[in-house]
């Protein structure tokens, strides 16, 4: 089945996350395949959506969606499996006191110099000690406990969790490289834990000053799973989301060290990662049935001549939690709503994957109709495939549906 395919490469910037390192609160956290809020605008101005409008995003992420529909106070809420994800999107998008952060601050900052760092009540997991070494894990504990004992709000003690779990990455040994962690004997010393805290501190602080000023609306988002959504039908008038790529990328491995050291311990973080959407080959998660779900034949071409097992299961994994997401989009989407989905093509054995136009066709199976796929990007392949099939650009893609 063919699609209304079209070039927008003005939005190429937009479905990475490098313009939002230097714009405000959006800056505060950022994944690595982030989109910017210019995305989430343009189609808000696209499609015509006001203050009356609400908008979803099943996979909430680094929370782009939530808080740039804020900026433009139009309602939006956001679902996500992951408890960093959640911390993100709600930090950013609520309404902070100045005044009140201030003094919270001058309190937690007196406790910092007054303080030494202490021994670790908490069993930490293996990866978390390892990837902190010489004193690392405990100035970091350190000021976690400092944290939990001041007085003030839960969004407001969220404050200073996320500014203390966004320095982690200049400590650690641990290095996301690609879908996997890296091992490096690299990072800044324990003694420089409290200073690189002050400064994450002061500049989330400055954001604040600078934000939008509260708007009527609602923006929050909860953990949820996107196959199936605890939302009544009928609710919302627009989507905008990026799903993970079937790109491998395990991001409870990536941000591994992140999760044990602010949420999870290793039992609780593994079974994160069988739940979550199948774009990677530990994925095994509890589904709904879908015996209506027929996989686009070309797919099947695609997975038959697979030589790895665990890539076909895992292509027929992704797409079939797609399709389960694609539904629940449809039931809770009004008549007339508008979606769009940012995905990326992949190449598995040297073969391209057409992501876009899979989802495409098990979105009409779903409820919806496609309109268009947007062509905003040209990826090059992994290191991998390269060296073994050449250089092949693999498309970014804004796919749109419309809610007949």
């Amino acid at each position: 089945m063919k699609y209304r395919t079209t070039e927008q490469t003005e939005w190429r910037h937009w479905v990475t996350p490098r313009n939002a390192k230097q714009k405000t609160v959006h800056r505060w956290y950022l994944f690595p395949h982030s989109f910017t809020d210019d995305l989430v605008h343009a189609l808000i101005d696209e499609w015509g959506l006001n203050g009356q409008d609400r908008i979803l995003d099943p996979f909430a992420g680094a929370g782009t969606t939530l808080l740039a529909a804020k900026e433009m106070g139009i309602p939006s809420f956001g679902y996500d499996l992951s408890p960093l994800a959640i911390l993100v999107s709600n930090t950013k998008t609520y309404s902070f006191s100045r005044p009140r952060l201030e003094a919270a601050w001058r309190t937690l900052e007196y406790k910092l110099t007054r303080s030494s760092t202490a021994p670790i009540n908490r069993a930490y997991p293996e990866l978390v000690r390892k990837a902190l070494p010489e004193g690392r894990l405990e100035a970091l504990d350190s000021v976690a406990t400092a944290i939990e004992s001041i007085e003030c709000s839960s969004s407001e003690r969220d404050f200073f969790r996320l500014a203390l779990i966004s320095i982690i990455p200049r400590f650690c040994h641990a290095v996301a490289n690609g879908g996997w962690l890296r091992w490096l004997n690299q990072g800044e010393g324990a003694d420089s834990v409290v200073t690189f805290f002050n400064e994450q501190v002061e500049m989330m602080l400055s954001d604040v000053c600078d934000a939008i000023v509260q708007r009527d609306g609602y923006w929050e988002a909860r953990v949820a799973d996107a196959r199936v959504m605890p939302a009544p039908d009928a609710n919302y008038s627009a989507v905008i989301t990026s799903p993970p790529y079937p790109n491998r990328h395990d991001y409870t491995r990536i941000f591994g060290v992140e999760l044990m050291f602010a949420f999870h311990d290793w039992n609780t973080n593994r079974a994160l990662r069988y739940q979550t959407f199948h774009s990677h080959p530990e994925s095994r998660p509890n589904r709904p049935s879908a015996e209506e779900y027929k996989p686009p034949d070309a797919l099947e071409d695609i997975v038959q001549r697979l030589s790895d097992k665990r890539m076909q299961r895992m292509l027929n994994g992704y797409f079939l939690d797609m399709y389960l997401c694609l539904c629940e989009v449809a039931r809770v989407c009004c008549q007339g709503a508008r979606a769009a989905f940012v995905l990326g093509n992949a190449q598995y054995d040297g073969r391209p994957v057409p992501v876009d136009e899979f989802t495409a066709e098990i979105g009409e199976h779903a409820g919806l109709a496609c309109t268009e796929i947007r062509a905003v990007r040209w990826r090059g392949n992994s290191a991998q495939q390269m060296g073994k099939y050449g250089l092949k650009a693999a498309r970014e893609s804004v796919v749109m549906f419309e809610k007949p």
